[in-house]
């Protein structure tokens, strides 16, 4: 009871009175002009010396002049009247002064310059005990930058990890709202399931993003094997250029491989020549159609011609070897130049003569598929060109092609008109 009437006089005469006044006309003997004189003279002022009343948290010893012991010990001394923040003790994790007591590491007991008694501006502080150097590179996040620790970080305790006011997963997007919707794509970046701190400091880092280093480096750490593509001999520019993300999303993606776009799309934001003339064709080569240009192509980088994903002849003519033809082969039946005469083997011949064999199955000139077949699409069936490269200085000779049920015409600059009837 005397306690709470100590109270009730205080905040009485601190309403009326300027703090320092209360404090000179309540306790002499602590507050004068040769001793503690700046009491109660800065912004933040604690209540009760505000309010004059040392007695709260100083207990004096009896028969002594100016000696005192404190009313309890450690934190318990500030629960008294901050009992609402005792249940912070409960929580998993504890801020390390909280947990051993020592809330004057961070607060001043009776003013302060700073909101919360304070004893530093809130960065200042946390800086006593944390390293300053892994805050200051040369990208800093946004809160770190203004000095807002506690814009993410609880100073007391939290049921989070590192004090976080929030899981991690979920404290980011109160900030990156933008972001947020990645988590319901349909293929989501494995760093990304897991934490966003995987790739991306919190704090401040040595490129862009927060990143510990720019793509393609930091995509290496885990693609090692794409990072071998450095050393092919044809390489597809995107990759040559360490521009992992001109191709990926490094988040989420509702498409394969964390495409932006389907692929074939994204692939003709580049060839948009290719796109172009695949647009204005009636038939389409398979993978086209589906469009997966990773059937025929390695999109990082290749030992073959046009970064194809097997060999593929780049000359027009090349003799014949069934290894040459390894890409297309892996769709197409790899006996289909072998035997001169056929009856199974292939549609395009004559009864029983294979024009297959005749045109590629050659010593010195054999002709390579795309002698005759445009590989992308085509306005004739069975993606026949419309016309041929010629010469050295590529002469176009027009090609028209028939089909029919028992066969077909050819009328090409190459050889005067031909027919063919396999029955």
């Amino acid at each position: 009871m005397k306690r709470r009437f100590y109270w009730f006089i205080g905040i009485v005469l601190l309403l009326s009175c300027p703090a320092s006044m209360v404090i000179a006309q309540n306790n002499p003997g602590c507050v004068s002009g040769k001793c503690h004189a700046d009491m109660g003279t800065k912004k933040w002022v604690h209540g009760p010396v505000g309010a004059g009343i040392c007695t709260v948290c100083h207990t004096p010893l009896e028969g002594k002049d100016h000696e005192f012991v404190l009313a309890a010990d450690k934190q318990e001394l500030c629960f008294n009247c901050h009992e609402t923040s005792r249940d912070m003790m409960l929580e998993d994790h504890v801020h390390t002064p909280v947990a051993e007591g020592k809330c004057i590491s961070c607060h001043d007991p009776h003013q302060s310059d700073f909101r919360f008694s304070l004893k530093a501006p809130a960065a200042d502080l946390c800086f006593t005990c944390h390293s300053r150097e892994k805050f200051e590179q040369e990208f800093v996040h946004g809160p770190v930058g203004v000095g807002d620790c506690n814009a993410c970080h609880n100073p007391h305790a939290s049921a989070n990890e590192k004090q976080l006011l929030a899981p991690l997963d979920q404290l980011c997007f109160r900030c990156h709202e933008e972001q947020k919707g990645m988590m319901d794509k349909r293929h989501i970046h494995q760093p990304v399931k897991e934490k966003c701190t995987n790739c991306h400091s919190p704090h401040a880092n040595a490129a862009e993003f927060m990143l510990p280093e720019s793509p393609p480096g930091l995509c290496y750490g885990c693609h090692e094997d794409i990072a071998a593509y450095a050393n092919v001999s044809v390489g597809h520019e995107p990759v040559v250029n360490g521009q992992c993300t001109d191709c990926h999303d490094v988040h989420a993606s509702d498409y394969p491989r964390l495409f932006p776009v389907p692929q074939a799309d994204l692939c003709f934001t580049c060839h948009d020549e290719l796109a172009e003339f695949v647009r204005q064709q009636k038939y389409l080569h398979g993978p086209v159609k589906q469009g997966d240009c990773n059937a025929c192509h390695d999109p990082h980088g290749s030992e073959f011609y046009r970064i194809l994903r097997k060999k593929f002849p780049k000359e027009f003519y090349i003799p014949y070897a069934e290894d040459n033809y390894a890409l297309c082969f892996e769709c197409h039946n790899r006996e289909i130049a072998k035997e001169e005469k056929t009856r199974k083997l292939t549609d395009f011949r004559d009864q029983d003569r294979n024009l297959h064999f005749l045109h590629v199955n050659k010593k010195d000139k054999g002709r390579s598929c795309r002698a005759c077949h445009q590989v992308h699409a085509s306005n004739q069936e069975k993606h026949i060109r419309t016309s041929v490269p010629f010469g050295k200085i590529n002469w176009e000779l027009p090609v028209t092609f028939t089909k029919n049920d028992n066969g077909g015409s050819c009328v090409v600059g190459c050889h005067a008109p031909k027919e063919y009837r396999r029955q």
